[in-house]
């Protein structure tokens, strides 16, 4: 397993657009990928147009709640 993550305090130096475009990549030459965007403004279902039926808690979810 290989895992990436990016992380920056500041805001727009690009790190969800950077994201979206390595996820996209690697399920491209067939990687089975996840893409989590803990960002509460959730701007990586913006690039793939997805609308959540849900929101969970991500809390909850760490917590196994």
């Amino acid at each position: 397993m290989f895992i990436v993550s990016l992380y920056n305090l500041k805001g727009g130096v690009g790190k969800t657009a950077s994201c979206v475009n390595f996820a996209y990549l690697s399920a491209r030459d067939g990687y089975r990928t996840l893409l989590w965007d803990l960002d509460p403004q959730g701007a990586a279902s913006f690039y793939y147009k997805a609308h959540p039926s849900h929101k969970n808690n991500v809390k909850k979810l760490l917590e196994n709640e």
